[in-house]
This record gives C-alpha cells, sequence and structure tokens, in this order.
C-alpha cells in the first residue's frame, strides 16, 4: 500500500515540476473540448479489462499531453453462488418464480447446472495515465495505463467512499439502517473472491496492487465534419490486459460529438455525445483467462453537458454533467432462469453483486474544472437506479502539457 502512495504523489508532483520548468513557454490555456477525463466506474469486473467511454475534444493535440487521475469507489456484494441450468424444461421452470425465490424451490446439488461465485468488499483505487501525442494535423494516439489498488477504505485516504461514511450516510440521511446488509459483516474490511464457470478463481486481498493493462487509441478528427461549433471524432481502439487473471487483447471503436454554443466572449456552453463498442478477448494471451461476463460485446453510450466561464486572468472554470450506459456484462437472458443462492445471514438486496451483472451499468458524474497552464479536475459519480457495484466514486485529474 506505501508503494502505491509512493507511486501516487510522484505522478501528482510531476506536473508541477515539469510546470516550473516551462512555464514560459505553455500557452495561455489548454482546455480542448469538454474537460473529462477517464470517469469509468470501477467495476469489480471491469478493472481487469479495457472499456470504452467519450472523448469529447474538439481537435486533436496540438503537443504532447499527459493525463494522471486517481479514482476511488467503494463495492460490495455479499457472498453469492449462482447456478445455471443447462436442462431447458429446468429453465422453463425457473422462470415461474422471481430470482430471489428460486432457491426454494431446486435442490441445486442435482442440477445439472454452470456455476459461478462472487463476493465482493473493499475500495477500488485506480490511477491512470494516460500521454496524448499528435501523429498529424488531424489525428493523435492516446496510450494510457491502468494500474489498480483493492484498499479497505478507512480515512484518511477514502473519505467518501469508506464504509463508514456511507453507512453514516443511510442512516442518517437517505436508506434507513444498513440497507444493504453491509454491517452483518465488519464494516472497512476488502475481499473480492470471484469463480468462474471454468472454476478459475480470482482473489484480491486488502492492499493488492497490479498493472491491469494498457490502452493505445488512435483518433481521427475529419476536418469536413467540423465547423465553428461542431466537431466530430472517430477512435479506434485496443487494449492489451496484463493481470494474471486475464492476459488478452480487446479491440474497439467509438464516434464522439461536441457541439459548442457561445454566449458571449467569456461564458459558453458544450454538449458532447458518444457511441462505441468493444470485443472483449478478441485475442487470448493465454489458455486459462477468467471469464469476466458472457457479453463478447459491450456497447455504451455518453452525453455531457459542460459550462464554462472564463476569468478576467484568463482561468477557465466549468461544472459538467456526465451520463454513462453500458450493456450488461452477461447475457439478460439468462436473469431469467439464474438460481442464486444467498448468504444464510443476509436478507436485504442480497443478490445485487449477481443481478447488477445482467443489467445495462449507468451512471451520473459531476465535475468541476479549472484550466489555465494545468487542468485539475474533481468529480464525484453515483449510480441512482442501483444497476452498477460502485455505491459512490470519486476522483482527482490533472493534465499538462509535457
Amino acid at each position: 500500500m506505501k508503494t502505491f502512495y509512493l507511486y501516487l504523489f510522484l505522478l501528482v508532483l510531476f506536473p508541477f515540476i515539469a510546470f516550473s520548468q516551462q512555464e514560459d513557454v505553455i500557452p495561455t490555456t489548454i482546455k480542448n473540448g469538454i474537460t473529462k477525463p477517464s470517469i469509468l466506474s470501477s467495476h469489480p469486473f471491469g478493472i481487469f479489462f479495457s472499456r470504452l467511454q467519450g472523448n469529447f475534444k474538439t481537435h486533436a493535440t496540438k503537443h504532447s499531453m499527459l493525463t494522471i487521475s486517481l479514482e476511488s469507489a467503494n463495492v460490495w456484494g455479499p457472498p453469492v453462488t449462482t447456478y445455471i441450468p443447462k436442462n431447458e424444461a429446468t429453465r422453463k421452470e425457473a422462470e415461474k418464480y422471481n430470482w430471489d425465490l428460486r432457491q426454494y424451490h431446486f435442490n441445486v446439488e442435482e442440477l445439472d447446472a454452470e456455476i459461478f461465485q462472487l463476493q465482493i468488499d473493499g475500495v477500488i483505487k485506480n490511477i491512470k495515465a494516460n500521454l496524448a501525442i499528435n501523429l498529424k494535423k488531424n489525428k493523435e494516439i492516446v496510450i494510457a495505463l491502468r494500474l489498480a489498488m483493492l484498499s479497505n477504505g478507512k480515512q484518511p485516504f477514502s473519505i467518501f467512499t469508506s464504509d463508514t461514511f456511507i453507512e453514516d450516510f443511510h442512516s442518517k440521511i437517505a436508506g434507513g439502517k444498513d440497507p444493504f446488509d453491509r454491517k452483518v459483516f465488519q464494516l472497512n474490511e476488502a475481499g473480492i473472491t470471484y469463480t468462474d464457470r471454468n472454476g478459475n478463481t480470482a482473489k484480491l486481498k486488502k492492499n493488492d496492487v497490479f498493472i491491469s493493462g494498457i490502452e493505445t487509441t488512435c483518433y481521427y478528427y475529419p476536418e469536413w465534419l467540423t465547423n465553428k461549433n461542431y466537431f466530430i471524432n472517430i477512435g479506434t481502439h485496443l487494449g492489451t490486459n496484463l493481470s494474471k487473471y486475464n492476459t488478452s487483447i480487446d479491440l474497439g471503436v467509438s464516434i464522439n460529438a461536441v457541439k459548442k454554443i457561445p454566449f458571449n466572449n467569456r461564458n459558453y456552453s458544450q454538449i458532447g455525445a458518444s457511441l462505441g463498442s468493444l470485443r472483449k478477448n478478441a485475442l487470448q494471451l493465454k489458455k486459462d483467462n477468467l471469464i469476466f461476463g458472457t457479453n463478447k460485446y459491450l456497447a455504451f453510450f455518453e452525453s455531457a453537458l459542460e459550462y464554462a466561464t472564463i476569468s478576467k486572468k484568463g482561468t477557465t472554470h466549468t461544472i459538467g454533467l456526465d451520463f454513462y450506459i453500458q450493456t450488461s456484462f452477461n447475457k439478460r437472458k439468462e436473469l431469467d432462469y439464474i438460481i442464486p443462492i444467498r448468504h444464510p445471514e443476509v436478507h436485504d438486496a442480497w443478490g445485487i453483486g449477481t443481478t447488477n451483472l445482467y443489467k445495462n451499468t449507468n451512471y451520473w458524474t459531476l465535475l468541476y474544472s479549472f484550466t489555465r497552464k494545468i487542468t485539475t479536475t474533481f468529480y464525484i459519480q453515483q449510480d441512482l437506479t442501483v444497476n452498477n457495484n460502485p455505491d459512490i466514486q470519486t476522483g482527482v485529474a490533472v493534465l499538462f502539457k509535457i
């Protein structure tokens, strides 16, 4: 854990050292389109492979730009063993009952079924470093490194994402006393255990740190689809996953659009929309990769709204709202007949870790940034439909020229 925070300290310190050395050559502002660092939710499955998000820049970067971000996300799901019947007659019988009642109508020890097990607890910390390099006038390449750690979420390193803060919020403001049975177990613990249908197991313990992967993306900004206030770019994505649980290559494509709405010389708004699809594990680099979801393709849609104001000293302040939705990790049809078995001491919302794998994940993100020679962004993220595992996620990012 000490090593992880040493990495974080050095990464955060670097842009300010670089800024002090190059102050006289950096342009007045580096803002380019809608200010948005990586805001992907730190899903316990999603940290093991690439996922796509919108690129709301208006033009290819003119200089090499580095973005460093830190994310903190509280994830929770009590232990659940899930059976997927192979027999069609058993599936039809299971469809007669609600998913949480099926365990009382079947003897799972006699079932011919596939099985997976999942238990989630902790705060996932991600460090992401994105380097954008100009290729030509209207093309750029972005190389990104993903580093992940599982923390127990104790303060002061996890203020808003700790179990204690979240359960205090539920008890005193919204949700009621222990609405997700988190207090059945000890608070501020860490551990993720997942056994897939092939019997392969991923197990993360407190302070486990690993390199999740490297992503390479090429963006093309076609001039013939651009005018003064309307911008489009197209991305092709290649993700190399490097963890011991999933060593593979993902391939994807996205299209992104930004509309600028000027009000006067110092105030304007921007609207962004993005659509894309990813082929998970398009190339397997080892035989025993875990199955992190049965959907081979993940599609996403993202929209963003930003208001910007420029101060008299040239600093741009922005506030933005972003909505992101992604297709389910598992094939949704299975939800009609899976047979989840709950932990005997857990009764409320006990199946969220499993059933959410069959639902489209979606969440809202509120962002604030200020930009001149360095861009600093803070955000908070919440899933209002409870279809995504992170209970709450926060992030901070810095962007600067190198």
